[in-house]
């Protein structure tokens, strides 16, 4: 199986039990929402993004006032989830922290 292949339902009940706050939606998206209550979330969001372009694994990002919904999946993969999807969230979660969200 490569890298970009849809994950079976234990894989990704698996992945996701080291994501906390995440949920996947219809089996198909992983999200989240963070809230940031000291900092605008744009500079989260440009983080996300610098994020997204190392790995050139984009997701949809919905930049609120005080929060950042993150939705990711792989088109290339029918739409379905695969282990870039959780690597990319992997590396958001990481970098949460610093940037105050939660």
């Amino acid at each position: 199986m490569g890298y970009a292949d849809a994950l079976g339902a234990e894989e990704v009940e698996a992945r996701l039990g080291q994501l906390p706050g995440w949920e996947v939606e219809e089996g198909r998206t992983l999200r989240r929402t963070y809230r940031l209550p000291h900092l605008p979330a744009a500079i989260f969001a440009v983080h996300v993004a610098g994020i997204q372009d190392e790995l050139n694994h984009h997701s949809d990002l919905t930049l609120g006032y005080d929060t950042l919904a993150v939705a990711i999946t792989t088109h290339a993969a029918g739409g379905r989830l695969t282990g870039k999807d959780f690597d990319l969230a992997a590396r958001i979660q990481a970098v949460a922290p610093g940037h105050g969200a939660e």
